[in-house]
């Protein structure tokens, strides 16, 4: 990537969000830190107080793991989207340095399961379901049936939140994640918007 490096003499704001677009904390890079983070897909940043870089969460064990990394028009700026692990990214033992705690997101519901899965533990229904292909499958097909025939708005968010549960379990058992649907989607808009540009040419 291309940075300007004049403007905060060698230094990099750098803007920490999560996957579900909350920002965690505003830090400052380096060169040294960014190709480190790079290499490790670790986030390490560079600390004004003790002049030098070092891994976010390499001791208290809240490691930030980096998903993708933009940087802004003026190339001065950049924003790394992560996975934070652990209790949060503020040193003051907050979610995020802005305050609060952080909401339940689906993205949390993937990997509580993905760890159930890799768990030991056969007593986890999720285990349960992973071990049994044609449980499974027949939870997916019940739960969609009860989304379908669901009475009112809240017994429907109670049979979409099932049908999501057993529809995570499906993908993270094949290894297929969120970002990976995010992607397709990504496409298929894409797909449609060449679609209806070469349709309005057409005409």
């Amino acid at each position: 990537m291309k940075l300007d490096y004049q403007k905060q003499n060698g230094l990099i704001p750098t803007i920490i969000q999560d996957t579900s677009e909350r920002v965690i904390s505003l830090v400052y890079s380096n060169k040294e830190s960014i190709a480190k983070t790079l290499d490790t897909r670790k986030v390490w940043l560079f600390s004004r107080s003790r002049n030098g870089v070092f891994q976010k969460g390499a001791t208290s064990g809240n490691v930030q793991e980096l998903i993708s990394i933009k940087k802004d028009c003026d190339n001065d700026t950049l924003l790394y989207i992560i996975n934070q692990v652990g209790s949060g990214g503020c040193h003051q033992g907050t979610y995020s340095c802005f305050g609060g705690k952080k909401d339940f997101s689906l993205q949390d519901l993937y990997e509580k399961i993905s760890q159930r899965i890799k768990n030991k533990d056969e007593n986890s229904y999720t285990k349960k379901l992973v071990n049994d292909p044609l449980l499974l499958k027949r939870k997916l097909v019940e739960e969609a049936a009860e989304v379908i025939t669901a009475k009112d708005q809240e017994n429907l968010v109670w049979e979409c939140s099932d049908l999501i549960y057993f529809l995570f379990v499906t993908m993270a058992s094949n290894g297929i994640s969120i970002e990976d649907i995010e992607k397709e989607n990504e496409k298929r808009n894409k797909d449609v918007i060449k679609w209806l540009n070469q349709k309005n040419q057409l005409n």
